[in-house]
C-alpha cells in the first residue's frame, strides 16, 4: 500500500530548465538507478524504484586519497573551455568563469571518460549554504495538499466493527468465493493448499461464504477527523500519529496517507501521501528507461506489454511537467519545482498472478533556494556510512496517467535557515574540470570485479547546485545545503570479451560530486 511503507522517487528557473537539456534534451523517459544485466521484469523494477528506494542526504563519503586541496597549484585546464559567455560582474556565473560546453577525454588502461557537457549555473548573484532539520508534517501542510488535490472533500472509512468485524459486503465476500471456484476450472484441486496457505481451496471458499452471512448488505463507513497529530515522545509506529483515510473527488475514490510515526527510533521519515484507490497495488510506482530499452536490448529486461502501453500511451512530458508546476503553484508550494521526469508503470500480485496495472510518467520535484535548485539525485535512499540512523532527504514526487494525477507523494519536510550571511567563495571552474579528470579515474578503479573489466565514462552534463550533506550520526535531522558541482553521464562496464556486464546511466544518478568551496568529493 502506498504511504507507510517506502514507496517505489525542466518547467522552471532558468538553472533546472538548463539542467534538463545537454544530455537530459534525450529525455524520453529516464529509469532505475543502474540497468545491469537483467532476465527479468522484477529484475528490472528493483532498480527502478522511483525512489523508487525514496532516499536521504548524500553523505560526505570521502576517502583520504580523495581529499583534494584546492588546485592552485594547477596552472592551466587540460579541458577545452571554448569561449566564455558576458556576465555581469560578481554574479555567479563570473565567479566560476565556466564555459558553455566541458570537453575533454583521457583514458587509463582500465578507464576512459570522453566529456562533451553543457555546464548549467545558475544565474544568481551568490551562493549561500543553508542549514536544514527535518520536521513532521502540520495540519497546514494537510490542508494546503487537501483543498487542492481533494478539493477540501472530507476523509471517510469503512467501518469495519459495524461491519462484523471484517469491513466487507456479502455481496464482496461471495464474488471473492466465486474468483476461487473459478480456479477449479483452470485445473486447481479443491482439497489441495492454496496460495501458499495451509487451508486448501475447498476450505478457503467455504471461509468467505460463513464469513458472507454475517455480512452487511451495504458498505457502512465513518468519517475520519482530518486532524494532523505528532508526538515525539510516543513509541515508534504510534497510530495517534497517522492520519489514513479515504475522500471522494469528483466520483473517484482516494487513499490518503499522513504518517508521522516514523519521526522516532532508527528511522526518521514523514510520509504524506494521496492515491488513486484504483491503483493501490501490491507493487508500487516503477521507473523504466525507453533509451536504455532501445540502446541496450540485451541487458534490459521488459515485458512485450508494458512496451505496448507505454509505446501508445498519449502523455507528454511537457504537458505533464506544465501541470505539476501549476498543482504546486495551487497548494502554495512555490518553493519547489519540477526537477525532471521519468516514464513508470505499476504491477499488482494476486494470489495468481502479476498484473500490470497502469502506466504513467512520474515527475520529480525540487527545492529551488535563492535561485538554486537542490540537485536531485537517487542517492537519497541511502544511509551514511556508519550510521545507526536513517533519516532521507525531502523529497516530492507526482505520477500522472492518462486520466490525470495518480499520485502524489510528499517525504521529509525541511525548514530552511540561513548558515552564512555572505556569500559563498566558489572555486573557479578550471580548477573543478581538473579535480574531477583525476578523481574520475581514481573513484571507478574500485568498479572493476573480475580481471580485465573496463569502464567507458561518457560525461553529458555539469550542473552547479545544492547537494544535501549529513553527518553519519545525526539523532537532530540537520543538515546542510552546500553549493556542489556534479558531472552526470553514463557508465557501460565490459568484460575482457567485450560483452557489456552493466550500464549506468540515468538523470539522477551523479558520477562525481565536488563541492564547489573547496574541491573536496563528496559523491
Amino acid at each position: 500500500m502506498l504511504g507507510k511503507g517506502m514507496t517505489e522517487r525542466i518547467l522552471s528557473e532558468s538553472s533546472v530548465a538548463g539542467r534538463m537539456t545537454g544530455k537530459a534534451e534525450k529525455m524520453a523517459g529516464r529509469g532505475g538507478k543502474d540497468s545491469r544485466k537483467r532476465g527479468s521484469l522484477a529484475a528490472l523494477a528493483v532498480l527502478g524504484i522511483c525512489g523508487c528506494m525514496l532516499t536521504g542526504c548524500g553523505d560526505a563519503l570521502q576517502t583520504e586519497e580523495e581529499l583534494v586541496i584546492p588546485a592552485q597549484q594547477t596552472e592551466e585546464a587540460t579541458g577545452t573551455p571554448g569561449e566564455q559567455a558576458a556576465v555581469p560582474a560578481g554574479s555567479v556565473a563570473a565567479q566560476v568563469q565556466a564555459p558553455e560546453r566541458y570537453q575533454w577525454e583521457g583514458a587509463s588502461d582500465k578507464v576512459s571518460v570522453t566529456a562533451d557537457a553543457m555546464v548549467v549555473v545558475p544565474d544568481v548573484e551568490g551562493i549561500r549554504t543553508k542549514k536544514v532539520t527535518g520536521r513532521a508534517f502540520t495540519q497546514e501542510d494537510y490542508d494546503r495538499v487537501s483543498q487542492v488535490l481533494l478539493k477540501g472533500n472530507g476523509l471517510w472509512e469503512r467501518d469495519v466493527e459495524a461491519m462484523a468485524g471484517y469491513g466487507f459486503t456479502a455481496a464482496e465476500l461471495e464474488s471473492k468465493a466465486k474468483q476461487l471456484e473459478a480456479e477449479k476450472e483452470n485445473g486447481v484441486k479443491g482439497d489441495q493448499p492454496y496460495a501458499g496457505k495451509a487451508e486448501t481451496l475447498d476450505e478457503q471458499i467455504a471461509y468467505y461464504r460463513e464469513l458472507a452471512k454475517e455480512a452487511p448488505e451495504e458498505v457502512v463507513i465513518k468519517d475520519i477527523p482530518a486532524v494532523v497529530a505528532y508526538d515525539a515522545s510516543l513509541p515508534e509506529g504510534a497510530e495517534a500519529n497517522w492520519l489514513n483515510g479515504r475522500a471522494t473527488v469528483d466520483g473517484r475514490d482516494y487513499l490518503v496517507n499522513l504518517d508521522n510515526s516514523l519521526l522516532t527510533g532508527e528511522i526518521r521519515r514523514a510520509v504524506f501521501s494521496v492515491c488513486d484507490a484504483e491503483l493501490n497495488g501490491s507493487w508500487n510506482w516503477l521507473t523504466v528507461d525507453f533509451e536504455n530499452m532501445n540502446e541496450y536490448p540485451e541487458i534490459v529486461g521488459i515485458d512485450d506489454e508494458l512496451i505496448g502501453r507505454l509505446e501508445t500511451m498519449q502523455l507528454q512530458p511537457e504537458t505533464v511537467l506544465e501541470e505539476a508546476k501549476q498543482k504546486l503553484a495551487k497548494m502554495g508550494m512555490e518553493e519547489y519545482v519540477p526537477y525532471g521526469g521519468e516514464y513508470c508503470f505499476m504491477r499488482a500480485l494476486t494470489e495468481t498472478e502479476d498484473l500490470l496495472k497502469q502506466v504513467g510518467y512520474s515527475v520529480h520535484c525540487s527545492r529551488m533556494e535563492e535561485g538554486v535548485p537542490v540537485i536531485y539525485t537517487y542517492e537519497t535512499g541511502l544511509m551514511p556510512e556508519g550510521a545507526s540512523m536513517w533519516w532521507p532527504q525531502e523529497e516530492l514526487n507526482l505520477v500522472y496517467t492518462e486520466e490525470g494525477l495518480a499520485f502524489f507523494e510528499w517525504v521529509n519536510p525541511w525548514t530552511v535557515e540561513e548558515l552564512s550571511a555572505e556569500s559563498v567563495f566558489l572555486m573557479p571552474f578550471a580548477e573543478i574540470q581538473n579535480i574531477f579528470q583525476d578523481m574520475i579515474m581514481k573513484k571507478n578503479l574500485d568498479d572493476f570485479s573480475e580481471e580485465g573489466d573496463t569502464i567507458e565514462i561518457q560525461v553529458s552534463g555539469v550542473q552547479l547546485g545544492y547537494r544535501c550533506i549529513q553527518e553519519a550520526e545525526n539523532r537532530e535531522m540537520t543538515a546542510s545545503l552546500i553549493p556542489v558541482w556534479d558531472f552526470w553521464g553514463s557508465k557501460i562496464c565490459r568484460d575482457k570479451m567485450g560483452e557489456i556486464r552493466y550500464v549506468i546511466d540515468s538523470e539522477y544518478e551523479s558520477l562525481l560530486t565536488i563541492n564547489a568551496m573547496d574541491g573536496t568529493i563528496v559523491g
